[in-house]
């Protein structure tokens, strides 16, 4: 039996979910340490109650989220940044009717990772409920 690569599904599932819906992505850098946020669609910051000014040029830090899943987060966006694609749910602290299905893949420039792409799903929180996903309350 062949073994089902978990990212790769999710990441069509979402890049066929866009076509009909929109885009909600994301771009990040990293900088020294730190991977510092350069873009968000519009749709996405709606969703999160944030603006242009709550995001663009901060970093993971810097970001509202909750404190203490900085790491996490730091550590969801090196693992793409060595190449692989990830797949994790969110809930953030600005909107937590909402779960985010989040892809984070690297985007490659000259052979060269110089950014990654998030992509979201928005999930009414109502929808899942009871269920075992592996949620992290940003």
């Amino acid at each position: 039996m062949r073994e089902i690569d978990i990212a790769s599904l999710v990441s069509k599932l979402i890049d066929d979910y866009e076509k009909v819906n929109g885009r909600m992505q994301f771009e990040v850098e990293k900088k020294d340490d730190s991977f510092i946020y350069r873009n968000v669609d519009q749709k996405l910051l709606d969703i999160l109650n944030l603006n242009r000014n709550d995001i663009i040029g901060k970093t993971s830090i810097d970001f509202p989220i909750n404190q203490n899943n900085t790491e996490k987060l730091t550590a969801i966006f090196n693992k793409a940044l060595n190449g692989q694609n990830v797949v994790f749910f969110l809930t953030p602290n600005t909107n937590e009717n909402i779960c985010l299905v989040v892809t984070v893949r690297p985007a490659k420039k000259e052979g060269n990772t110089d950014k990654l792409i998030g992509s979201c799903v928005l999930i009414d929180i109502k929808h899942i409920v009871g269920t075992c996903l592996p949620i992290y309350y940003f």
